[in-house]
């Protein structure tokens, strides 16, 4: 370009610097692109509008600007002596009202995808369109590089001065108005240590973006810039209005304090930030309210929301805040980033929220020229997910702008309905507390806490498990009732010996709510054990044989039991347990056969329990570390069984496989459903579920039809299956697999239904305390690829759920709480543990049934729009990694979609040097990785890249595993479940603890080093460092990029930089780059070999 072309050149402000790195790392997002769209009404002229906009053009340097940054240290705003505007014309005339808003919304649509060349000049676009005989709509395209909101009001007020003039055949008046450099100048001028003091103050102590965390997008049909409105009340704006002016508040105010009260609902925090915009035109800078450019600053709003303080206080105290933060407006939100505690990489905030200002007068009026202008629309899309615009006017409107691969529109609807109530609550009630104020409308607040919670069914809850079982034999006494192995009874036999266990326990003193340890390997006698401690009255508790002794003794000694009924093959080991307790704590122990011994009569004992008698204890890991004894009642369990049953319509002719340990609550449900319906309890060892291939021919031997694992079973299974013939599966009589226990993975889901179409999946969820499952969810048809979880799905009858808040507030649909449930099921408590029973089972506020209780799962879940529970993760499995808040769950789910993972867990681990970081364990599909034969693994290894850079295109950075460790297993504890304290420590390689910087080893990572101290001004830099947690950040990402080029002679998107963080990973890319272009390095053969790495 001539020089003689350029007027000027001048540094960009910091603001503007910030725009320009979010165009250049994402072009086709369309961020920072503003669109005016505008009715004109009555007579227009094109050429006269034409020219008024080049008259405009010529007045205004900042519209004749372009910006240049390649091979700079810091990036340039160049402004252009003449540039031509062109005024393109469409004619709609010909169709309908609606077409033509179809077409406008396509247009606007396609004009953003289109974006600007930003070093070409004009950065704008112009557009008129005929609608009818008298109107026109107007749309005006400009990068946010040049202007601000105020000044686009003064540049179409002074078009429209413009035109108007010539349409009267005079010259438009040439104002005068200071330059945009001016205020470059100014700022260049400021000093920045008191506002860095400042800044730092404000924002100590906060160290991670407040979230927005509701149900993320899959897909966005069309275009992903969503745009939403609410339009407040006329009486709700009035209230607001008179409010602010009665006690000396602004407007800003109350919608900025409302904005962080709803932030701190969702986000489960009291200390907020947001984002907000401030003119940024300096007060002591002459003409500065005239001026055209780019002036509005965008900087942080901290809030702390005390639940229990006032309303009115709290307002008066953000707007003295905010007084404060106006003297230091000119700082860069790039420069607070970096005072502040929030790492490098992130967001200092995720939301946006915006009091609109626009100074044009020609609004709703027809001037000389005979032109009305209304309906003035802007539109303007930030890097922010989400940008809340509130306009002023008779009636205040929420204008929102999101991102909808972030935010679905039903969710960003509901969350503006929950906005707009709690300003009404602010209208009408100021005098109270901010726990007062309720964020759900009357329907919603109505449904999660009354229509989602009308499932009744009228079970027998007065009668008891043995009452049942009694009255089954009757109906059909020769039915088998249980095998194992070879060994099998019918209805019949199995009453018989359980009453001659019975009776003895009687005469024990075994009685309604007497706990009875059980100790024994699973088999006949062991279930005619558990029959006969509950016709005796009794609860029985289950101990695991494979415990051992001191893991006895600590469960005997806590629940006190007085009897432990044992088998004669596990005498010795409960010997051993009850010599570690102390003499006078020692329950009795009774043999199963020396009990049948006794010759007690084999008929019905009297009916001694009910439904509110204790019916199991069930010991659970606690964790303290001390096992705690759920106590479960008869009705709660019935309330399980009958519903089951009736969900699943299993009749007498199914046959239910008993896998599960006797100390995991599904046991019960495998042993004691079947007996209540004349089906057969098929007991199968659990060596067996070890060899899936041998586990897969008993369950077709036994002619299984409804089978319950937990999820790594089930993948076992799966496996095997796909090495077998399609034609000669086994399983044929199986009617449904119940997954359970752990998170369904969609993927497993779509595995298991190619092989067995028809075969449903039954995703069951519920907690030992509530009596085993409360939801039930049925997978028919394989999940859509991008479905991130399976929902556990609706509660059973007679239960309630509810997702709430740590105030026990209901969350709105899609929010994320922790689960309550209700009802029936409701367990006891924990056996002799009255502190920890507290803690969980508390008063249940929305139950009209006096002393209910409900139990506190931990568990965080959420509501889907119909209805459904969706699972995330555990309260206590939430981790905090460089100041992000990270669901591990989350993070497995998506390594659990890639199509190389068998299985995979995500834990936070201390790395020595390192602080807290992700660690992922991941067990490979078989020969999807050759080569990996177990233990840990570096960046370097093939599989483990490739699992990188599948999660980098679906998580975000920060959520990045540190460290990836490949076992041949997972492993299991004695339920099944993965046991997250059994997973190994990563090995020094893998933890990359302390050492040397890593040298370069070629030539490309040399020159990347060597760039790297450069940019970031420090020398001691190895291939395994990351670039921003050196100190890197966006702006030098951009100058480290433009080098890249000029070094390598290869074009690498901007976002790269941030995807591959090492010089190490960036090399490899470059590499392969290279080699796709101009074939492999001259030093090596073609078809040389890599080296392996081993893992």
């Amino acid at each position: 370009m001539s020089h003689h072309a350029i007027e000027d050149i001048y540094p960009l402000s910091p603001l503007q610097q910030g725009m320009l790195f979010h165009t250049l790392y994402a072009p086709e997002a369309g961020q920072y692109f503003l669109q005016i769209t505008c009715t004109l009404e009555g007579q227009v002229e094109p050429a006269h509008f034409e020219a008024a906009w080049q008259h405009v053009l010529d007045q205004h340097p900042a519209l004749r600007t372009s910006f240049t940054w390649e091979d700079l240290e810091e990036p340039l705003q160049v402004v252009h002596r003449a540039v031509s505007v062109q005024l393109t014309r469409q004619d709609w005339g010909h169709l309908a009202p609606e077409a033509q808003r179809r077409e406008l919304t396509a247009l606007l649509d396609s004009d953003r995808q289109r974006g600007f060349a930003l070093d070409q000049a004009p950065l704008m676009r112009l557009l008129l369109i005929r609608t009818g005989p008298r109107t026109h709509t107007f749309v005006w395209s400009c990068h946010h590089l040049l202007l601000d909101g105020w000044s686009l009001g003064l540049l179409l007020e002074e078009c429209l001065d413009a035109y108007h003039a010539l349409v009267r055949g005079e010259r438009p008046a040439r104002g005068v108005t200071r330059p945009y450099r001016d205020y470059i100048a100014w700022l260049q001028q400021q000093s920045s240590g008191q506002a860095e003091r400042f800044w730092r103050e404000r924002l100590a102590g906060f160290s991670s973006p407040t979230p927005l965390p509701v149900a993320r997008a899959t897909k966005a049909e069309g275009s992903w810039h969503g745009r939403a409105s609410f339009n407040l009340s006329g009486e709700t704006s009035e209230q607001l209005r008179v409010l602010a002016r009665t006690h000396a508040l602004t407007p800003n105010t109350l919608f900025q304090g409302i904005w962080a009260l709803l932030l701190s609902r969702y986000s489960g925090q009291s200390d907020v930030v947001f984002g907000t915009t401030v003119s940024g035109r300096p007060a002591d800078l002459p003409g500065a309210q005239s001026m055209v450019g780019m002036f509005i600053n965008t900087q942080p709003v901290r809030t702390r929301v005390d639940p229990d303080g006032l309303v009115l206080p709290y307002l008066q105290q953000l707007q003295r805040e905010q007084a404060e933060a106006r003297q230091y407006e000119y700082s860069s939100l790039v420069q607070i980033h970096g005072w502040s505690e929030v790492p490098r990489g992130q967001n200092l905030f995720e939301t946006l929220l915006v009091f609109e200002s626009f100074p044009f007068s020609h609004a709703e009026t027809s001037p000389g020229g005979g032109a009305t202008v209304t309906d003035i629309e802007t539109y303007d899309f930030t890097s922010y997910i989400l940008h809340i615009d509130v306009v002023p006017g008779p009636a205040f409107t929420l204008l929102a702008s999101y991102d909808r691969r972030q935010l679905d529109d039903a969710t960003l609807a509901r969350l503006l309905t929950h906005f707009a109530r709690l300003l009404e609550e602010l209208a009408r009630h100021p005098e109270r507390r901010l726990d007062e104020l309720s964020m759900l409308p009357d329907a919603e607040r109505r449904q999660v806490l009354l229509d989602w919670n009308q499932q009744r069914a009228d079970y027998p809850f007065n009668s008891s498990i043995p009452q049942l079982i009694q009255e089954q034999v009757a109906r059909t006494p020769d039915a088998i009732a249980v095998a194992h192995r070879d060994d099998q009874l019918t209805y019949r036999e199995l009453n018989a010996r359980s009453n001659r266990l019975a009776h003895p326990l009687i005469t024990e003193g075994v009685g309604p709510d007497v706990v009875v340890a059980l100790l024994g390997d699973r088999g006949v006698d062991f279930l005619a054990a558990i029959v006969g401690i509950l016709k005796a009255g009794g609860a029985y508790l289950p101990m695991d044989p494979e415990h051992p002794a001191e893991r006895l003794a600590q469960i005997l000694g806590q629940s006190q039991t007085p009897i432990v009924v044992v088998s004669r093959e596990r005498r010795a080991l409960l010997d051993a347990a009850l010599a570690l307790l102390p003499a006078g704590a020692r329950p009795r122990a009774l043999e199963i056969p020396e009990l049948l011994e006794r010759q007690a009569p084999a008929d019905d004992p009297p009916c001694r329990s009910n439904g509110r008698n204790l019916a199991y204890v069930i010991y659970t890991s606690g964790s303290t570390g001390a096992p705690k004894g759920a106590m479960l009642e008869h009705a709660g369990k019935i309330n399980h069984i009958r519903g089951m049953i009736d969900f699943l319509r299993l009749g007498p002719a199914d046959v239910m496989a008993q896998t599960a340990s006797q100390c995991f609550d599904i046991s019960v449900w495998q042993f004691l459903a079947p007996l209540m319906l004349g089906a057969r309890v098929q007991i199968l060892d659990t060596e067996l579920t070890r060899d899936p291939a041998r586990f897969l021919a008993e369950l077709d031997r036994t002619g299984i039809t409804l089978l319950e694992v937990v999820p790594s079973l089930m993948t076992a299974m799966i496996e095997q299956l796909e090495r077998m013939d399609p034609a000669r599966l086994p399983m044929q009589a199986l009617h449904w697999l119940i997954p359970t226990g752990e998170v369904l993975p969609p993927a497993l889901c779509r595995r298991w239904l190619k092989l067995y179409p028809r075969v449903p999946l039954l995703n069951a969820y519920g907690p030992t305390e509530t009596s085993d499952d409360t939801n039930l969810y049925t997978v028919s048809q394989p999940p859509p690829d991008d479905e991130e979880r399976v929902p556990v799905g609706y509660a059973l009858p007679n239960l309630t759920m509810y997702i709430l808040d740590a105030r026990l507030r209901p969350v709105p649909v899609g929010l994320a709480g922790e689960l309550y449930i209700g009802g029936i099921g409701v367990g006891r408590g924990y056996l002799n543990n009255p502190a920890r029973t507290a803690a969980s089972f508390l008063p249940d506020p929305f139950s009209a049934l006096s002393g209910a209780r409900f139990y506190k799962t931990g568990d965080i879940c959420r509501y889907r729009p119909d209805g459904s529970i969706e699972f995330l993760d555990r309260a206590d499995f939430q981790v905090k990694i460089r100041g992000f808040r990270v669901e591990p769950g989350e993070v497995e789910s998506v390594l659990a979609r890639h199509p190389t993972v068998r299985q995979a867990v995500v834990v936070a681990r201390e790395l020595p040097t390192r602080g807290k970081q992700l660690v992922a364990y991941v067990v490979p599909r078989e020969g999807a990785w050759p080569g990996a034969a177990g233990g840990s693994t570096r960046d370097g290894h093939e599989g483990i890249t490739l699992l990188r850079e599948f999660l980098q295109g679906h998580l975000p950075h920060y959520m990045m595993p540190s460290v990836f460790v490949v076992l041949p297993a997972l492993p299991l504890n004695a339920n099944g479940k993965v046991d997250r304290k059994a997973l190994p420590i990563p090995d020094a390689a893998a933890a990359q603890e302390a050492r040397p910087p890593a040298p370069p080893r070629s030539d490309v990572e040399e020159r990347l080093v060597a760039l790297w101290q450069e940019v970031l001004s420090r020398q001691s830099i190895g291939v395994e460092d990351d670039f921003f947690e050196l100190g890197g950040h966006s702006l030098l990402a951009v100058r480290a990029h433009s080098r890249l080029r000029e070094l390598f002679g290869i074009d690498l998107p901007l976002r790269t930089l941030f995807e591959l963080t090492t010089v190490a990973r960036l090399a490899e890319k470059i590499e392969a780059l290279r080699w796709a272009t101009s074939g492999p390095p001259k030093d090596e053969p073609e078809d040389a070999e890599s080296e392996e790495v081993e893992l």
